[in-house]
C-alpha cells in the first residue's frame, strides 16, 4: 500500500471515530429508573424494595414524588405484588407523577378494591326485629356503620355484589287518583296496598321503568302519601313516571328497594341510614365475617391533569400505564338532585362524574392493559374532557353495576379533544347490573376512535354505543343541554339549531371505526336498544365487520340502527343472524353495503313475540335521500315476514314525521331470498324497479356454506358474488389471542 493510501485511511479511520465520539455526545444517556414495590404484607415506614415493600400505594407514590423532585426525568414503575390492597381514598397521578407505570408484579395478582369490612362486630339481629318478615327471624345479623364512613349502595361478599333487599315488581299507575298531583317526573303512584305494606320509608329507594324504557332510574323517596298510593322524589326521573309506553317488564317495572319488610332471602341487605345499622341474611347461614364488605369508594383510581373547563386548552397528563390489575368492590354513584341537563343521552350516564374505578380526566399517550374491572357497583373506566391516545387493550369488564368503558367529551362546542383513542381485544360482559341501561362501550362526543375486537355479550342494553346527541335547550331542561358551550355554539350557528351539516362541526363523536366486534345476548332487560347505535354522532363513523348474533330477547329494537340526528355513516361487511327485532335502521342519509343478514326472528326461544318486527330494512321517517344500499345478502327463514319498512306517509299519530322512502336511495346490487316462501324477494323487487331501483338485484339462494354453524363462506357458484358481493370472514372477529399482541 502507498503512503498516500495509508495516509487516507488514516485520516478516514480517524473521522469516523470522531464521528462516533460526537454521535456518543449528541445521544443522551438513559435516565435512571426507579422502581417502588408494594405489598399489603409490607411496612410504609420500609425502603419500598423488592426485599422490603412498602404496604400501601398511597406510600409508593409519595415515594415516586420525593424521587422525581431531584431527578424529573426518571422513568418509575410501581410494581404492586400479590393481594388485596383496599383503598379509602382515591389515588389521584397528577403532572408532576408521569411518566409511571402502575404493574402487578409477574404472575401476581394485585387487587385494587374499593371497600372494606366494617371494624365493628356482627350480631345477630333480635329474632322478631320490627317489620322483618317472619321468614326472616333468626337469620338476620346487623353491624353498626362508623360515621365517619360514607353511606353506600352496594356491598360484597367475595367476588359477588350482594342484592339490596328489594321487594316484588310492581305496575305504577297510568292515572293520578282523583284529586292529586298529576303524574310527573317526581310523582309516581302505586297501589294504595302497596305502600301500606311498608311501615318506614326512610332510607328507600325506588327502582323505576318510567315512560321511556331506553331508561330506568333508580329515585330516593323523599314522601308517602299512603291515602293515594303517591311516591314522591324530590331527584327528577329522566321521563314521566308513567307505566312505560312499551315494552316486555314481565317481572314488574317498579320496585321499593332498602326496606326491612323486604329482607326476605339469604344474601339480601337493608341499610337503616338514620341508626347506620346494617342487616344481612348471609347465604351461608352462618355469622358474617370479614368477607362481607361494604365500599368507601366509587372512584378508585383517577389520572388528572390540568382541566381549563372554560378556555380552549387543558394540559394532559401523559405516559401513564396500569398493566395487570384487578379494580374492584367500588359503589354505585348515586342519581343527583341537580342532574337534569347534565345527563349524557337520556341520562344513561352522567358527564363529567366520578362513576367508574378508573377515570382519565385530562390525560394523554396513557395506557389500560391486561387488567381487569369485576364485581363492582361502578363503571369501569372513563375517559373524561381531553383524553387522547389512551389504549384500553386486553382487559376484563364484567359483572360491573354500570358501563364498562365510557368515553365522554366536553359538550357540544368547538373544544374537540376527546379523540384518537382505542379500545381493541377486551372482553366485556354482565354489565349494567344495577343500572339497567348501561352499554358495554360508549362513546360520547368522542371522535376518531378505535372499537376493534371486543367480545360484548349478555348487557341488559344496547352493546356499543356511538353517539352526540343534545338538545339545545338554553333553559338546561332538555337532555345533555347543560353540557353546551353556548358561546362556542352561538359562533357556528348563527341562528337556531340550524342544518345538520352545519351542526356536525360541533359533534365530534365522529370517524370511529367500530369494527371487527362479536356482539350476542344484548339487550337482555331494556327496550328499544340495539346491539349497536349511532346517534347524533357527526360524520364518517363506520361500523364494519362485526358479528352480531343470538340476541333472543324479545325488546330489542334493530341489530344496527342509526338514529336520530344521523347521517354520513358507513354500515359494512358485517354478519347478523339469530337475532330477535329488526335489522338495520337507519334515519338520514347513510351506506349499507356488503352485508349479511340471515334468520332474524320474530319470536323469541321461549315464543314471546318480538316488540319490533318491521323488517330486514327499516326507514323509519327521512329524509333518508342519497343513502346507498348494495350488494347486500338479506335472507330470511319465516313465511310472511317483512323485508322493508318505509314511511310513506307525513305523519303517526299526534307526531308529524316526513317520509323515508328506498326509492329516494341508491339502492340494487342485493340479494333476497326466503327459504319457506318462494317469491319473497321478487314481490320487493317488482314493487321497487317501478321507482328506477334495484334493477340488478336478485331474488336468489345465496349458497352460504353452512349459516347453521356460522360459516357463512360462499360456494363458488354464488349468484351474490356475480353481484360484486365481497366476501366477509369473521375468523378475526373479537380479541384476538396472540400473547402480548399490541393493536
Amino acid at each position: 500500500m502507498s503512503q498516500r493510501h495509508q495516509f487516507v485511511m488514516v485520516m478516514v479511520t480517524t473521522l469516523l471515530t470522531f464521528a462516533l465520539f460526537l454521535a456518543l455526545l449528541l445521544v443522551p444517556l438513559p435516565v435512571r429508573a426507579a422502581e417502588f414495590y408494594v405489598s399489603p404484607d409490607g411496612n410504609d415506614a420500609n425502603a419500598g424494595t423488592f426485599l422490603e415493600p412498602f404496604a400501601s400505594l398511597e406510600r409508593a407514590q409519595a415515594a415516586l414524588r420525593a424521587f422525581r423532585a431531584s431527578d424529573p426525568h426518571s422513568i418509575c414503575r410501581i410494581i404492586l405484588r400479590d393481594g388485596i390492597y383496599r383503598l379509602e381514598k382515591t389515588i389521584v397521578f397528577q403532572l408532576g407523577d408521569a411518566p409511571v407505570e402502575i404493574v402487578a408484579a409477574p404472575h401476581e395478582t394485585a387487587i385494587l378494591s374499593g371497600a372494606s369490612p366494617l371494624p365493628s362486630e356482627w350480631q345477630l339481629a333480635p329474632p322478631d326485629l320490627p317489620r322483618l318478615p317472619e321468614k326472616a327471624w333468626g337469620h338476620v345479623w346487623v353491624a353498626d356503620v362508623p360515621k365517619e364512613w360514607p353511606l353506600f349502595r352496594t356491598i360484597f361478599e367475595g367476588d359477588t355484589i350482594l342484592p339490596l333487599a328489594r321487594t316484588a315488581g310492581f305496575q305504577q299507575l297510568s292515572k293520578a287518583p282523583e284529586g292529586s298531583s298529576a303524574i310527573d317526573q317526581h310523582h309516581l303512584y302505586l297501589p294504595v296496598e302497596v305502600l301500606n305494606g311498608i311501615a318506614d320509608f326512610t332510607g328507600a329507594e325506588i327502582v323505576v321503568v318510567p315512560r321511556n324504557p331506553w331508561v330506568m332510574n333508580i329515585l330516593p323517596v323523599t314522601k308517602v302519601d299512603r291515602r293515594s298510593g303517591l311516591i314522591f322524589t324530590d331527584v327528577p326521573a329522566t321521563y314521566s313516571l308513567e307505566p312505560p309506553r312499551f315494552g316486555n317488564f314481565p317481572n314488574g317495572t317498579v320496585w321499593i328497594e332498602n326496606v326491612l319488610e323486604a329482607l326476605d332471602e339469604p344474601g339480601e341487605w337493608v341499610l337503616d341510614v338514620s341508626a347506620r345499622k346494617l342487616y344481612f341474611w348471609p347465604r351461608n347461614g352462618k355469622k358474617p365475617g370479614h368477607e362481607i364488605v361494604v365500599p368507601r369508594l366509587t372512584e378508585l383510581v383517577r389520572v388528572e391533569g390540568t382541566i381549563d373547563y372554560d378556555g380552549p386548552t387543558d394540559i394532559p397528563v401523559r405516559g401513564v400505564v396500569f398493566r395487570g390489575l384487578t379494580f374492584t368492590q367500588a359503589d354505585r354513584w348515586p342519581w343527583e338532585l341537580n342532574k337534569t341537563g347534565w345527563g349524557l343521552q337520556h341520562d344513561w350516564e352522567m358527564f363529567d362524574r366520578p362513576t367508574a374505578m378508573l377515570r382519565f380526566r385530562g390525560a394523554e399517550s396513557c395506557r389500560v392493559e391486561d387488567c381487569r374491572f369485576l364485581n363492582s357497583g361502578s363503571a369501569g373506566v372513563r375517559l373524561d374532557l381531553y383524553c387522547q391516545k389512551i389504549a384500553i387493550l386486553r382487559s376484563e369488564f364484567a359483572y360491573l353495576g354500570g358501563a364498562g368503558i365510557l368515553l365522554a367529551g366536553y359538550g357540544m362546542g368547538t373544544k374537540d379533544v376527546n379523540r384518537d383513542n382505542i379500545v381493541s381485544d377486551c372482553h366485556v360482559h354482565h354489565i349494567g347490573r344495577l343500572l339497567w341501561h348501561s352499554a358495554g362501550i360508549w362513546a360520547w362526543q368522542s371522535g376518531h376512535n378505535r372499537i376493534e375486537h371486543n367480545h360484548v355479550h349478555h348487557t341488559p342494553y344496547t352493546g356499543i354505543l356511538a353517539t352526540g346527541r343534545t338538545v339545545l335547550d338554553r333553559q338546561g331542561n332538555g337532555e345533555c343541554s347543560r353540557t353546551v358551550r353556548w358561546a362556542e355554539v352561538d359562533r357556528v350557528l348563527k341562528a337556531g339549531r340550524g342544518t345538520w351539516y352545519e351542526r356536525e362541526p360541533l359533534m365530534h363523536a365522529r370517524e370511529n371505526i367500530i369494527a371487527y366486534n362479536d356482539l350476542h345476548h344484548c339487550m337482555e332487560v331494556m327496550g328499544d336498544g340495539n346491539a349497536i347505535y349511532v346517534s347524533g354522532a357527526g360524520k364518517n363513523n363506520i361500523v364494519r365487520n362485526n358479528f352480531i348474533h343470538d340476541i333472543p330477547s324479545p325488546n330489542i329494537n334493530a341489530s344496527i340502527r342509526c338514529d336520530d340526528d344521523q347521517h354520513l355513516t358507513v354500515i359494512e361487511n358485517n354478519i347478523i343472524t339469530r337475532v330477535c327485532g329488526e335489522g338495520i335502521i337507519w334515519k338520514g342519509t347513510n351506506t349499507i353495503r356488503n352485508n349479511i343478514l340471515f334468520d332474524i326472528r320474530d319470536v323469541t326461544p321461549d315464543g314471546t313475540p318480538c316488540l319490533h318486527k318491521r323488517g330486514y330494512l327499516v326507514m323509519p321517517y327521512g329524509p333518508v335521500d342519497g343513502s346507498v344500499v348494495e350488494r347486500n345478502i338479506v335472507v330470511s327463514c319465516t313465511p310472511g315476514q317483512a323485508l322493508l319498512f318505509e314511511r310513506t306517509t307525513a305523519s303517526k299519530g299526534q307526531r308529524t314525521l316526513l317520509p323515508a322512502m328506498l326509492r329516494t336511495c341508491k339502492a340494487d346490487y342485493n340479494l333476497y331470498f326466503n327459504t319457506a316462501e318462494p317469491g319473497w324477494g321478487q314481490k320487493h323487487l317488482d314493487a321497487q324497479r317501478q321507482f328506477g331501483i334495484e334493477l340488478h338485484s336478485i331474488e336468489s339462494d345465496p349458497k352460504f356454506r353452512d349459516p347453521a354453524n356460522d360459516d357463512f363462506s360462499l360456494a363458488p357458484d354464488s349468484p351474490a358474488l356475480k353481484l360484486g358481493f365481497q366476501p366477509i370472514d369473521i375468523s378475526t372477529v373479537g380479541p384476538r389471542k396472540v400473547k402480548g399482541n399490541k393493536p
